[in-house]
């Protein structure tokens, strides 16, 4: 039992959660297995009884837990006593034997607890699985699969006891029925057999010898008569399959008799199995079985089934091979292999037969299985293939020319095995060893080293590659071989054929391999026996082959030393002369290739090296019959080798190598011809290399080849001249241009030589003229642009070995007249390049011969756009191009760009020595300033370097005496001072130097000695220590350190261009050269800004660099330095920051702000900003529309920006609070100019009416912005409020002003009068939008208690009363609108007399002109009438009666609307009850009211609504004022006609006496424009009409009033001829 902390933990676990992922369960597992190691039979003993007493536990858990018992006995079974062993078994066998909830991976883990189990304890486990057998019951799966498997690992324990075994599994295989258990039970009586094997098989060693094999054929025969005769026939796929399978092991335990009988049946039936398409193992392995145990009994029943076996056989290794990179697929092609190999020995001819047989059906699949056969039986069963090894290898030929590779390599593999068996020495053996040649041949990867096992089977797809890899490796095994008669000189023949050429490597190895086996083998007059062999090549022949070959460093497959390597040994063979030399010159060579395989030398210069050695050998043979053969041998090589273009350069120098050496003038004109014509013009190796061998041959024959060339270009250039538009449009690809390039690169060859003969005059003259004239192309007489690059590169480089040659050979006196003429057209060719990308080497070579131009007498005068010209073409390069052609890599690309930048260096210090005087050094370093600043690192980096070795060599080779001094030092010493913060190390410490040797030129140039330094300069010295520190504090005291230095050392003249060139470095690409920039500049303004002159250029100067730079600390210097400027210079500093670009950037609003620091200045800047905003918006209204020029309004946008600057900060609430009224007013006049109030629809539609006024101007979105930000800045407001919204919109412009002033009286009210004496002059200026923002304003600010506190109600209303008079109708109606607030302060109603009157004649006089002017006048009556003084309320009451009466009918529905709602007013004034004029209206008011009871607006029915509910009890009728108070619900819908009805009912009874009038009221409403009015008149007449008095309907008034009713029946409105209709149905009595 586990001890107490061990249970106790595996309590602790066991109770753990398992989790979906499994990451908790392995952590569980993984500690029981430790737990294990511990305690082992403690911790299984509690894990089988935890198991055992949860008999509900989860199925996982259970499961889980069996595994970690299976792991912790597998690890530690020595620990494992039997009690515990069998209590183990006991609980496998039983959680095995489950056969409800359980699933296969629960029993499989039993199973294996069980035979982890039984390793020990076999006999346990044993009788455990035979308990579980019970009679004609079908055993579990996994029981049978237990039994089976102890078996299999004892053998020797199980075999003596398996016979009871067998028996009681055979009887129960009649009743198997379940698939599972069938394949479960052939599984078993497969281990049972191959275990009884392996039991008599090793006999010795077995525990009981009695065992014999008979002893089990009673049960095996029964097996096999179940399987075969009622298990197989199911067709049961898995199951036939394992059948087949068992049945092939079980044969061997059947009885021969049984078999021979047997054999017929099985043999097909087990064939019968294999598909079309595909094979199965397990068939193949049952059949291995059947026919190893027929062959071994020497079955005659064999013989009878071998063709239907071969042609089985042979189809199914077919399907096999054809997939070979399935696993499965290649043992079932052994397995295959393995019965061909069974079946061989007695059927040896018969399968030799049907094997070749197949070798000629024309199919790769077919093929390809029947060479692998092939293969196999004569490495595996040699003896019996032997006996026709002829008709083999005859019928391989035949598969040399097989189109698949997988044949082919193959095909290899059965060459290498018929080698090994000696098959080559037959007839024919040569042609399967040219067919591997050809195969190596085959074109491929040069540089893959992938290795390759060439014995082992083929992939699925075999590339040119692999095949060429596999023979290459063959090769070297044939060599190995006893093959040398055969190899010899089949491979000496096969050197010379072009077909043979990508195998020159393994060739030229395998005769140097067979060659040294012959000086091994003993001494040998010669290895070139031409006498017994008489078909390989001659000593030319092999000389010009293996020359050209190791020739090629980077082409083929490094055949280039094996090549060497073999005229190395064959030197002697080839000429005796040549042995000596070769010895001594080729060992060297050698080692190059094969000891530094990685540091070969460039191509050209290895064959430099071989032409030289062919050079020395040729003049030691001396003999001119053997270089002639020679020379002929290379120009047939030539038109051998068209397609190998190096070795065909190669050649062409050997050739002009030979010519060089010989006396023969035909034979050299007529190789230079055929040198000449031979050539492929756009094949670069080529052309370079006829160039060189004719340079080779100029040395002693220049005139003949000067002539040769003339000639040539006479017969090709004309002849293949290309037509203009072929010219123009494509270059490249014209013949023409090709041969040219050719010939200019043979003149160039020509000058590098230098023959004796050759003179300056003559390369000025006759050689640069064919140079000129080949590169110049010309049609009908106008040049054509070169864009060939292979030309222009041969021009260039032609140019320079022109002027090098005449530097070598000409006088000191001589001068070339082509200098000049030269220098432009390399200019011309540097410009045409691509500007950022460096994709050919034309910039480098142009460069170069520009520099060795220069070195030719005459000096050149003008250098200045020729300097400019190259370093634009190299240094405006990028590091990278994305542009790049595909050809160029990075490393090619980065060499080029090294080999440029040295070469323009070069160019620029020849420059200098050309003009040593301050000019030409002024000049060289303007033109380095661009470069010096760049953006680009690599960029700074070469300027700065260049820079530095300028100025070195000039301090050096320079004379200062009578010396102007460097007038632009304070510019380049600005871009050098960047660059000693630069992230490069190497650029700092450069830009150090450079900026000590500035210094130092300054002090030359004013004349002091070499020797003399000044103590500031020296100072600089001593910062390179701190270069090398990264961090901000040492960047800040190198820079503050510099800029003491300069501010102490650089002139005052030259102090400006300094800062101008130091502001320019603030953008710069690195964030330590924007902070070097701003630290120096900085200094140099804290100590010298007030002395400087310009500062509004320097100020607009440092602002253009502020928004590109980044936030950080260099910004924030250089804003402080832009404000110590600006506060040294203040008086002319204003204006100009007013003229930068509106919305200010962060940098002039921070400029804005730093003048509020101090009270002096903040107030006069203040002023300065109100003044002028105040001359700007009294100018003309033009101005502020926006019509006028562009510069008012820009100058006042930029003055309201900079206002809301110096407002909106902490620092301006004290000057706020003493300029508070003329600040407000003043934004708040601007303010109403930028939004442009615009008119309501009412006033827009009259005046479009009335005047056809355009629409207003555009409002200024940006100044209104601002001046809404001042304002809540002066406020004390956030954005929160929606008021400022309403502000900012021309609509609602004057619903903000008015909150504004509500919180202007909340919160400044000792400052409204100043703002009203501030704003007040403004009513009386000639822009109607100010004028409507101060009408809003002093309106809202009447309603306002603190305007009354403050004694302005009587200046206010007084200036809203004289606004009536204003030509502007919004100026009018706001001035109503704010008179009606006058009721807030009217105490005793002494402004109400005033308003009242007014009011009425502003309704009269635009009741049809402004409908909203009436309106508003009606509201401000309304709100009049209640501070009324009673004593005047009568009189005037009924003045307003008459006045609104005419104002129920109107069109505009807010009219009809306002005139209600002031009767509604009315009617609350009790006396008028009693008046006379008032009753008599009274009739009349109620019609109206009933009519607009269904008005066509829902706000006049609402307010009808209202009224009569309040006229109800001013009648003298109960139940019409009961009816009227039933409108107080308006959510239940009127039904309008019967409501009218019972109205007109109750006034006909209750007020009889009014209701004709009512109906003649109603009359008046028939002609009425509304429809709705008239229809709605007609129902009430119809309803009132019967009403009426008794004596009415036979009146004449009546006859009217139906005669007017008979009108409505023709009215143009459909609806209101139906209402008339049906009120006329009413209407019968009349």
């Amino acid at each position: 039992m586990a001890s107490g902390k061990i249970e106790a933990l595996l309590h602790l676990l066991l109770e753990v959660q398992l989790d979906e992922q499994g990451l908790v369960s392995q952590t569980v597992f993984n500690s029981l297995q430790q737990l294990g190691q511990v305690d082992t039979e403690g911790v299984l003993l509690f894990l089988r009884k935890y198991i055992t007493h949860h008999r509900h536990l989860p199925l996982a858990r259970c499961t889980s837990l069996l595994k970690a018992m299976a792991q912790v006995v597998k690890a530690n079974m020595d620990e494992v006593g039997r009690a515990m062993a069998k209590k183990l078994i006991t609980l496998a066998a039983m959680e095995m034997a489950k056969c409800k909830d359980v699933t296969e991976e629960h029993q499989e883990v039993a199973s294996t607890l069980l035979l982890n189990v039984g390793q020990c304890y076999t006999k346990e486990a044993m009788d455990e699985l035979l308990s579980l057998f019970q009679p004609r019951i079908e055993p579990s799966f996994f029981v049978v699969l237990a039994l089976a498997n102890l078996c299999k690992e004892h053998v020797h324990f199980m075999v003596p006891l398996l016979k009871p075994i067998l028996r009681t599994l055979v009887s129960l295989l009649p009743g198997v029925k379940e698939v599972k258990t069938k394949w479960v039970f052939c599984f078993a009586l497969g281990i049972f057999s191959e275990s009884i094997l392996a039991y008599l098989y090793d006999k010795e060693e077995a525990p009981d010898p009695t065992v014999k094999k008979n002893a089990f054929f009673l049960e095996f025969s029964t097996a096999y008569d179940v399987l075969f005769n009622a298990w197989l026939p199911l067709n049961e796929c898995n199951i036939s399959t394992a059948v087949i399978e068992t049945l092939g092991q079980i044969t061997h335990l059947v009885p021969f008799d049984k078999l021979e009988n047997e054999l017929p049946r099985i043999i097909p039936q087990v064939l019968a199995m294999y598909q079309g398409t595909s094979s199965d193992f397990c068939i193949t392995q049952g059949l291995y079985g059947v026919l190893h145990t027929a062959v071994e009994r020497n079955s005659e029943e064999l013989a009878l089934q071998i063709d239907s076996l071969l042609g089985s056989l042979h189809r199914q290794i077919c399907i096999a091979l054809w997939q070979p990179n399935h696993t499965y697929m290649q043992r079932q092609q052994q397995e295959i292999l393995c019965c061909f190999k069974l079946l061989t020995p007695a059927f040896t001819s018969q399968i030799i037969e049907f094997l070749l047989l197949k070798l000629e059906i024309n199919n790769s699949q077919v093929q390809l299985g029947t060479l692998t056969i092939l293969d196999h039986l004569i490495n595996m069963a040699p003896l019996y293939m032997a006996s026709q090894k002829s008709q083999i290898l005859a019928a391989t030929k035949l598969l040399a020319l097989a189109p698949s590779n997988r044949v082919k390599a193959q095909l290899g593999q059965a060459i290498h095995t018929m080698a090994t068996h000696g098959y080559l020495h037959l007839d024919g053996g040569k042609d399967m060893v040219e067919f591997i040649i050809r195969q190596c041949a085959l074109p491929g990867s040069e540089n893959e080293e992938k290795p390759v096992d060439p014995i082992a089977q083929p992939a699925d797809v075999v590339t040119d590659q692999d095949l060429r890899r596999q023979c290459e490796h063959l090769m070297k095994m044939l060599t190995a071989l006893p093959l040398d008669n055969i190899l010899w000189s089949l491979l000496l023949e096969l050197i010379i054929p072009v077909r043979c050429t990508n195998a020159s490597a393994i060739i030229c190895d395998s005769l140097v391999s067979l060659a040294m086996k012959k000086v091994k083998a003993g001494p040998t007059a010669c290895l070139l026996d031409y006498k017994e062999h008489s078909n390989i090549p001659g000593p030319q022949a092999l000389l010009t082959r293996l020359l050209t070959t190791s020739s090629s460093l980077h082409q083929g497959k490094n055949r280039c030393a094996p090549a060497l390597t073999l005229l190395q040994v064959l030197a002697a063979d080839i000429h005796p002369a040549a042995a000596e030399i070769w010895r001594r010159e080729f060992p060297t060579l050698l080692h190059h290739l094969q000891e530094s395989p990685s540091e070969l030398p460039p191509q050209s210069q290895w064959e430099e090296k071989l032409v030289k050695v062919l050079l020395e050998t040729l003049g030691s043979i001396a003999d001119e019959e053997w270089t002639g053969r020679l020379a002929a041998e290379l120009a047939g090589h030539l038109r051998r080798r068209g397609n190998f273009s190096q070795e065909k350069g190669f050649t062409y120098k050997c050739l002009g190598a030979a010519l060089q050496l010989s006396r023969d003038g035909e034979l050299v004109r007529s190789q230079l011809q055929g040198m000449l014509q031979t050539v492929r013009h756009g094949d670069r190796p080529e052309v370079e290399g006829v160039a060189l061998g004719v340079g080779y041959c100029a040395v002693t024959h220049l005139d003949p080849v000067l002539t040769a060339l003339k000639e040539y270009a006479k017969l090709n250039i004309f002849k293949k001249t290309a037509s203009y538009f072929q010219i123009i449009k494509d270059q490249e690809n014209i013949e023409a241009i090709k041969v040219k390039s050719t010939l200019i690169s043979c003149y160039g060859q020509i000058m590098s030589f230098t023959p004796k003969d050759l003179t300056p005059d003559r390369i000025d003259g006759e050689i640069l003229d064919s140079v000129l004239n080949h590169y110049n192309i010309k049609i009908l007489g106008m040049k054509v642009e070169v864009r060939d690059l292979t030309l222009k590169l041969t021009l260039i480089k032609a140019v320079t070995q022109s002027a090098e040659a005449i530097r070598s050979i000409a006088k000191p006196s001589y001068s070339s007249g082509r200098k000049a003429e030269l220098l432009r057209s390399m200019q011309e060719l540097i410009k045409a390049e691509p500007p950022e990308v460096l994709a050919t080497p034309v910039r480098k070579a142009a460069i170069g011969a520009c520099t060795a131009l220069l070195k030719l007498p005459p000096p050149l005068r003008e250098s200045g756009h020729l300097i400019q010209t190259c370093l634009h073409g190299v240094l405006g390069l990028g590091a990278t191009s994305a542009g790049e052609p595909p050809a160029l890599g990075t490393d090619e690309r980065r060499l080029l760009f090294a080999d440029t930048l040295a070469t323009l260096l070069a160019f620029l210090k020849q420059v200098l020595v050309s003009d040593l005087s301050a000019a030409g050094l002024r000049s060289t370093l303007m033109h380095m300033d661009a470069w010096i600043q760049s953006a680009r690192e690599h960029t700074r980096e070469k300027a700065a370097e260049i820079v530095l070795q300028l100025l070195v060599f000039y301090l050096e080779t320079c004379d200062f005496h009578d010396e102007v001094p460097f007038c632009d030092l304070g510019t380049v010493v600005g871009r050098v001072a960047l660059r000693c913060t630069d992230t490069s190390c190497m650029v700092r410490e450069t830009a150090v130097e450079c900026l000590d040797l500035l210094l130092d030129l300054q002090l030359r140039f004013q004349g002091a000695p070499a020797i003399q330094k000044d103590a500031e300069v020296e100072h600089l010295k001593h910062l390179k220590q701190e270069l090398g520190r990264v961090s901000r504090g040492s960047v800040f005291q190198v820079c503050a350190d510099i800029g003491k230095v300069l501010s102490k050392t650089v002139a005052r003249e030259q102090l400006g261009n300094l800062l101008f060139a130091l502001f320019s470095g603030l953008t710069d690409s690195q964030t330590r050269g924007s902070d070097a920039a701003s630290i120096v500049s900085g200094v140099l303004v804290s100590w010298r800004g007030a002395s400087l002159t310009g500062v509004p250029d320097l100020i607009r100067a440092l602002h253009r660099q502020l928004p590109s730079m980044a936030e950080g600390p260099a910004a924030r210097t250089a804003k402080r330095t832009l404000s110590h400027l600006v506060s040294q210079h203040v008086p002319e500093t204003l204006s100009c920051l007013l003229t930068f670009p509106i919305p200010f950037d962060s940098c002039i609003g921070d400029v804005w702000r730093s003048l509020m620091k101090t009270d002096t200045v903040a107030m006069a800047s203040v002023k300065y900003l109100l003044d002028n905003l105040k001359l700007l918006y009294e100018g003309s209204k033009d101005s502020l529309t926006g019509s006028g020029a562009s510069s008012q309004p820009h100058q006042s946008l930029a003055v309201i920006c900079a206002l809301r600057e110096v407002i909106c900060t902490q620092d301006s609430l004290a000057m706020i609070g003493s300029l508070y009224p003329q600040l407000f007013s003043t934004v708040l006049v601007h303010l109403s100019s930028s939004v442009q109030p615009r008119l309501p629809w009412d006033f827009l539609r009259m005046q479009s009416r009335r005047k056809g006024a355009s629409p207003q101007g555009p409002s200024n979105a940006t100044a209104c912005r601002y001046s809404v930000e001042i304002l809540q800045a002066v406020l004390g407001q956030g954005e929160d409020d929606e008021g400022w919204d309403l502000l900012r919109r021309p609509e609602t412009h004057h619903e903000g002003v008015a909150l504004l002033a509500g919180a202007i009286a909340d919160r400044a009210v000792p400052h409204l009068v100043g703002i009203v004496e501030q704003l007040a002059p403004v009513l009386t200026n000639i822009h109607e939008s100010q004028r409507i923002t101060v009408a809003a304003f002093f309106g809202e600010l009447l309603g306002q208690a603190a305007a009354s506190e403050v004694l302005l109600t009587d200046t206010l209303v007084s200036t809203l009363l004289r606004c009536l008079i204003d030509s502007s109708p919004v100026v009018q109606w706001l001035a109503i609108k704010g008179l009606g607030n006058s009721g807030a302060c009217d105490e005793g109603g002494r402004y109400a007399s005033k308003l009242l009157p007014t009011m009425l004649s502003l309704m009269g006089m635009n009741s049809k002109q402004n409908t909203l002017l009436s309106v508003e006048a009606m509201s401000t009556l309304s709100k009049s009438l209640k501070t009324l003084p009673p004593h005047q309320k009568q009189d005037i009451l009924i003045d307003v009666m008459l006045n609104i009466e005419p104002f129920f009918d109107h069109r505009q529905d807010k009219v009809r609307a306002a005139a209600f709602t002031t009767l509604g007013k009315l009617l609350q004034f009790d006396h008028m009850h009693q008046d006379p004029i008032f009753t008599d209206h009274l009739c009349s008011t109620l019609i109206s009211l009933l009519l607009h009871l269904k008005d066509r607006s829902q706000e006049v029915s609402r307010v009808c609504r209202s009224v009569l509910r309040q006229l109800g009890p001013l009648l003298a009728s109960e139940r019409l004022c009961a009816l009227f108070e039933e409108l107080g619900s308006e959510e239940r819908p009127l039904d309008y006609e019967n409501y009218l009805a019972a109205a007109s009912l109750y006034i006909g009874e209750d007020l009889p006496g009014k209701v004709i009038h009512c109906i003649h009221r109603c009359a008046l409403y028939f002609t009425n424009p509304q429809t709705d009015m008239r229809e709605n008149a007609a129902t009430l007449a119809s309803c009132l009409m019967p009403n009426a008095p008794p004596d009415y309907p036979r009146s004449p008034a009546a006859n009217q009033v139906c005669q007017e009713i008979i009108t409505l029946l023709s009215d143009h409105v459909q609806s209101v001829r139906i209402k008339t209709v049906v009120g006329m149905q009413r209407l019968y009595m009349y």
